[in-house]
């Protein structure tokens, strides 16, 4: 489950270690969420996605909390390059999990919409169709320009 928040006091070049592997653990988490949220919008079991939200906002929050904590740990002094690298292929894997999350919830509300849509109309003339006021009348029959001739060949 979500991990307690990190402590509000400003922390120690000495945590810096423990809250990069926690930022990791952190994102991974958050990582599994989205693409567990996007599977079921691909799936379109939406109905299933609602159990996610809250795991996907305290996840949020405390990546957010943990990331600011980490740089104000750093005080503004470079990275070492193994946890600059290390930072940088996290961020481009949440980046990713984010970014299609986005594409897939953005797809699924448009066809959901659609649907909405559809049905709506369908609904509508539906009962157009029925709360006539007037009497139906029987559809007026086809006339067509063939008639009929006949030909006297007695001659």
């Amino acid at each position: 489950m979500i991990m307690a928040e990190t402590a509000s006091k400003a922390p120690s070049a000495a945590e810096i270690p423990a809250l990069s592997d926690n930022l990791a653990d952190i994102a991974d988490r958050l990582i599994e969420v989205l693409s567990r949220e996007t599977e079921l919008v691909r799936t379109m079991r939406v109905a299933e996605i609602g159990a996610l939200q809250r795991d996907k906002t305290a996840l949020t929050t405390l990546y957010q909390k943990t990331f600011k904590a980490l740089v104000a740990a750093h005080g503004g002094k470079p990275f070492a390059r193994a946890a600059k690298e290390r930072l940088a292929a996290l961020a481009t894997k949440l980046s990713a999990a984010v970014s299609e999350n986005e594409l897939m919830l953005r797809v699924g509300k448009v066809a959901t919409e659609r649907l909405i849509t559809t049905i709506v109309a369908a609904v509508r003339e539906d009962q157009r169709a029925t709360t006539v006021y007037a009497p139906q009348r029987a559809p007026a029959p086809r006339r067509s320009f063939m008639t009929a001739a006949a030909l006297d060949r007695r001659l």
